[in-house]
Order: structure tokens, then sequence, then C-alpha cells
């Protein structure tokens, strides 16, 4: 059996230093899209209530706009904006885009590699 190495990695945007988005952060915002229910969209995502929540007003802190806004009559509601949908498909983007690179590097060490036996 042959012992294959990969290089990995994920993908995080920072705004100020702080992190904005991330693989997490996307996956909850997509869930909110499907289930508008926080504590549902949570569950979905294995993450915390109390960390969903706090996800949410620090994305929407940092962000130049909303991304999520609160029903003002069910504070369990939230609805995904024009801004919050353009934000989870440009991630995608990246995301792919990084996946390609990785794949990339990964041959190219695997080749170099086998190059120097």
């Amino acid at each position: 059996m042959e012992n294959k190495y990969n290089i990995g990695g994920q993908i995080w945007v920072q705004k100020d230093g702080g992190n904005f988005m991330g693989p997490g952060r996307i996956n909850l915002l997509e869930k909110l899209i499907d289930n508008s229910n926080l504590k549902v969209a949570a569950k979905e995502a294995n993450i915390d209530y109390d960390i969903a929540l706090k996800n949410i007003i620090s994305i929407n802190k940092i962000a130049n706009k909303p991304l999520a806004i609160q029903n003002k009559e069910n504070q369990n509601i939230y609805t995904i904006t024009n801004y919050g949908k353009k934000i989870i498909q440009t991630y995608k983007t990246l995301k792919k885009e990084h996946d390609e690179f990785l794949k990339v590097i990964n041959e190219k060490f695997t080749k170099e590699l086998l190059d120097s036996k």
C-alpha cells in the first residue's frame, strides 16, 4: 500500500483582522435560506444555537451590509439578504478555485517526489 500525500486547506475570508466568512458560516447561511428559523438552521448545520447566533451577529457587524436580517416579530427567524446570497455565491466560486489550486499543487508535489526517487 502506497502512502499518498495530500496538501489541503480551507478558505477563510478576513476583514480588518477578523474572520468574516468560512465554511461553517457559509453552511449556516445556506441552511438559513432553506429554513429561516435559526434554531433549526443551526441544528442542521451541526452548530450550537448560541454559536450560530454569535456568528450571525459577527458577520453582520463585519460586513458592509447585513447578510441576514432578523424578523422583528420572531427573533429566531432570519432572512438572507441579496447581499448575503452574493457573498455565499462569491465564496463558493473562491472555494472552487481554491480546490482546483490544491489539486494542481498536489499533483506537482507528487510528481516532484516521484522524480526525486
